[in-house]
């Protein structure tokens, strides 16, 4: 049983990881549209298209990484009998969740294309966490 949820824990995680990769490429590149040199109507459809992509990937790896942090909790819960250890990879973790909680709350509010601020650092947190 403490195997499976090992396995399911690292599956979880490396699924939630490529995920905020592609979220941050997909940044990266929703960027460099904006900023290219298309015709406006070639540019308006692809950053559109870009933006919504990010923002499926950001949101299906969040759930990802939510998994995977409650499934850590249980695993560690039954390895080390606490569910908290401060661990770096824990903490680093958190700070992960928590920063990417806000990134979501933040293109919600602001809506899709106002988020101009959000798309760098998503993709510059994405890119180097």
């Amino acid at each position: 049983m403490i195997l499976d949820k090992c396995v399911l824990h690292s599956i979880l995680a490396i699924l939630s990881q490529i995920g905020l990769f592609l979220s941050g490429l997909g940044g990266g590149t929703y960027l460099l549209i904006k900023k290219g040199g298309l015709n406006s109507e070639s540019k308006i459809f692809l950053a559109k298209n870009q933006h919504k992509f990010n923002l499926i990937c950001l949101i299906i790896s969040f759930v990802f990484l939510t998994a995977a942090l409650v499934v850590g909790f249980l695993q560690a819960k039954k390895l080390w009998d606490v569910y908290w250890g401060w661990d770096v990879k824990q903490i680093g973790s958190i700070i992960l969740w928590l920063y990417y909680f806000t990134a979501i709350l933040v293109i919600g509010w602001h809506g899709f294309f106002k988020t101009k601020k959000t798309a760098y650092i998503v993709s510059l947190f994405a890119l180097s966490g």
